[in-house]
């Protein structure tokens, strides 16, 4: 039995997510926080030409608060989100190469951790099936920021886009993390390439890929369909206006929805052998549901002082019928 130290990367990587994900619910919790720094985009924009509070012009010179809003002033345009999936793209590209170049296997073929009890790890095709789904993730989501991102003026706190850009990087590290003999010293020495298994694992060794790929392929399709909506409705409305999608009749934000079920069912199908779930993605798929569940929250309360209370009572955010 060998014990795991604070050094092991799956350990830092959920610790980090798990870490950021704390700091967001913080954040969300103290008024004088959320309000500067968790909103972006068309929810940093306020939808009425009201002038402030006579008691927010008279409100007395603070330390903490000017230290506040200078650091919330520090912001960068919206439409950078589309440098989040440049940096995903590029990851998943470099650490592909250094995939089939077999940096992730020494001395282990696909069969290896079956016949070596305690050493669990994911197999080789486990291993390039999720790094291609996050391939095809970082992908969609650029081409998407390409086609149908506005030219607006719309900002985010630059906190927000260093965090997206550091979730990104590490996500990519995260999907084969599990991947790796957890203890190099019971694997042999030498190394050689990692062949391409993914058919005949697919086919012997992991049949419950049949069930979760294609709902994983399911949820791409179901939010690449409402951010086309999302993005057609601004332009032929030349302002923004309630979605009322058909598939989703009563979620405000189903994309967030989508989103999180993806990462989900990538915990499931990157579980190492003998076990259930991938803990590690599982961090991470924590940290997305928070920070878009916040988010989610953050546009349902900008839905109700734009459209009124009346038009978005029984729209859940992101969980149908529930929340």
């Amino acid at each position: 039995m060998h014990a795991v130290g604070l050094h092991d990367p799956v350990v830092l990587l959920r610790a980090f997510y798990l870490a950021a994900a704390i700091l967001i619910l913080v954040i969300q919790a103290i008024p004088a926080l959320k309000t500067r720094f968790l909103s972006y985009g068309s929810r940093a924009t306020p939808s009425s030409s009201k002038p402030p509070s006579p008691s927010l012009l008279k409100a007395p010179f603070s330390p903490l608060s000017h230290f506040l809003d200078s650091l919330a002033a520090i912001r960068v345009p919206h439409r950078l989100f589309t440098h989040f999936y440049v940096v995903s793209v590029a990851c998943s590209v470099f650490w592909g190469l250094r995939l089939w170049r077999g940096a992730f296997r020494c001395g282990a073929d696909s069969s290896y951790p079956f016949g070596k009890p305690g050493l669990r790890w994911m197999t080789d095709g486990q291993v390039q099936l999720v790094w291609l789904l996050m391939l095809l993730q970082g992908t969609r989501r650029l081409v998407e920021s390409f086609m149908y991102t506005s030219s607006t003026k719309s900002q985010m706190w630059f906190g927000h886009y260093l965090l997206g850009l550091l979730f990104y990087v590490t996500v990519n590290v995260a999907i084969w993390a599990e991947g790796l003999p957890r203890h190099w010293e019971d694997v042999p020495s030498t190394c050689h390439p990692v062949h391409f298994t993914l058919p005949e694992e697919l086919q012997r060794h992991w049949p419950k890929a049949t069930t979760l790929l294609p709902a994983i392929l399911t949820a791409h399709v179901l939010q690449h369909t409402y951010h086309e909506y999302l993005f057609c409705l601004r332009t032929e409305h030349s302002t923004y206006q309630l979605p009322a999608h058909p598939m989703f009749p009563n979620l405000l934000c189903p994309h967030y929805t989508c989103e999180i079920v993806i990462y989900i069912l990538l915990s499931f199908l990157a579980a190492p052998i003998g076990q259930t779930i991938n803990w590690t993605l599982m961090a991470a798929t924590v940290f997305v549901a928070v920070n878009l569940a916040v988010t989610a929250a953050s546009t349902r309360e900008w839905y109700i002082e734009r459209f009124g209370p009346e038009n978005v009572k029984g729209r859940a955010r992101i969980v149908p019928w529930v929340w």
